[in-house]
């Protein structure tokens, strides 16, 4: 049997063996970080409407006029709040979470003036 030809072979398969796993290592820690910024804007923008929210309701008691509309500047991002009433007992906000790598976010919320309390949110 002639060795001289069987080591070249066994040289290029072990590299495409060995590519292959560091592709596929490589695709693995990019996703994990890809998935990582992700979780971490969408974070960024629940805190954002969620400051958004705790403003407004601070808000609705002084705002006599409606549609009333406000920008917050925060350290995340920011916020902008509309605020229009519904009914007597309830206003609707309209809230758009900006982050600083400009990821945007909108809820409508219903808040119940009376009891103090939100009573509905919808994203989109």
């Amino acid at each position: 049997m002639n060795e001289k030809g069987v080591v070249y072979p066994l040289v290029v398969t072990l590299s495409f063996i060995i590519l292959v796993f560091f592709s596929f290592v490589t695709e693995k820690v990019f996703s994990e970080r890809q998935f990582v910024y992700l979780q971490e804007e969408h974070l960024r923008q629940v805190r954002l409407l969620q400051q958004g929210v705790d403003r407004a309701t601070l808000l609705t008691d002084h705002v006599t006029v409606y549609p009333s509309l406000h920008m917050l500047n925060l350290n995340e991002g920011n916020v902008k709040i509309a605020i229009y009433q519904t009914t007597v007992d309830e206003r609707m906000f309209i809230i758009e979470a900006v982050t600083a790598r400009k990821h945007t976010k909108r809820v409508k919320v219903y808040y119940n003036v009376s009891q103090k309390s939100v009573t509905k949110w919808v994203e989109g």
